[in-house]
């Protein structure tokens, strides 16, 4: 499965998606009201986004947001691509361990069905940057 290359893929397509989903009528309320500040930090390569949900922000690191995260989501960057092309199942990568969560993380985690429809809008968002590589 093709995994990001580049720290900064991170938070150009995760990063991305989020700011497409703060402006979705149903799901960007949602979001909002979870209160989470939300840290995904992930491995091969080391990278991270900062989602602030609150504020409908996303920022490249703590240090740029200024912001305290009260939940997080650590992972392979493949895992962060997979799951928004709809081929991992957060619930069972969080039962084996390839995805580990620490704080307030419930809160964001009931709202992963909601997601499903973002899937299409991230591997478009893969091909209009010419990034057919992290196409599963």
């Amino acid at each position: 499965m093709p995994a990001f290359t580049d720290p900064t893929d991170l938070r150009k397509f995760v990063g991305g998606i989020f700011e497409k989903a703060y402006l979705d009528e149903k799901l960007g309320p949602k979001l909002t009201a979870t209160g989470a500040v939300l840290l995904v930090s992930c491995h091969d390569p080391a990278c991270e986004v900062v989602l602030d949900m609150p504020n409908n922000k996303v920022y490249s690191s703590v240090e740029e947001g200024g912001v305290e995260p009260n939940a997080t989501l650590r992972m392979s960057s493949e895992n962060a691509n997979k799951f928004w092309q709809g081929k991992l199942n957060m619930t069972m990568a969080l039962t084996k361990g390839t995805v580990k969560a620490e704080g307030q993380i419930m809160k964001v985690l009931k709202l992963v069905p909601s997601t499903k429809f973002l899937f299409p809008i991230y591997i478009q968002d893969l091909k209009d940057a010419g990034r057919e590589d992290l196409i599963a």
